[in-house]
């Protein structure tokens, strides 16, 4: 098995807040993780760009990105206030405190190839791709594949084996 994917494989299975500070630097850190069991139809900027929506983590995400590199690309984040604001972005992380404006977000982004991230409650169920969540104390996915189709964004059967996967058929 490939060294990532085991690695990958085996933070899902074990992961736990006993090893991190807090929720919000395991949900920074997961961004990284999922990001690189995804793949991004006709993506032509150099660096892998990770947007985040209203940044509540204050340099949580600065701190944990600084020098890294997800698909031998180099990370540069953004933060911007107002959707309209976005630009060219493989991942647009959209913390809870956005989730009154939730609707407005995803129909802006809908079919720009944009993975979407959150922790808002029920976020995979209301058009969002990967919702991160916590069950006795450990990290949960649950990705809305149909979803993820529509943006021709492809997911790895090895990161739908961890998560929870929905379809809007169901």
């Amino acid at each position: 098995m490939h060294k990532t994917l085991f690695l990958a494989l085996i933070f899902f299975y074990h992961s736990s807040l006993l090893a991190y500070e807090s929720e919000d630097k395991l949900k920074a850190v997961i961004i990284g993780k999922v990001a690189k069991f995804v793949k991004w139809k006709d993506r032509k900027n150099d660096n892998f760009v990770i947007t985040i929506m209203n940044n509540p983590y204050g340099q949580l995400f600065d701190e944990i990105f600084d020098g890294k590199k997800i698909q031998k690309r180099d990370v540069e984040l953004k933060y911007i206030d107002d959707i309209d604001k976005l630009s060219d972005t493989n991942i647009l992380y959209i913390p809870a405190s956005n989730s009154k404006n939730l609707n407005k977000i995803l129909e802006k982004i809908n079919g720009k190839n944009i993975l979407t991230i959150s922790d808002i409650r029920g976020f995979a169920e209301k058009k969002g791709i990967v919702q991160v969540y916590f069950s006795s104390q450990k990290i949960k996915l649950k990705i809305n594949l149909d979803i993820a189709k529509e943006d021709d964004l492809k997911i790895s059967s090895a990161l739908k084996r961890k998560a929870t996967v929905i379809r809007e058929s169901e």
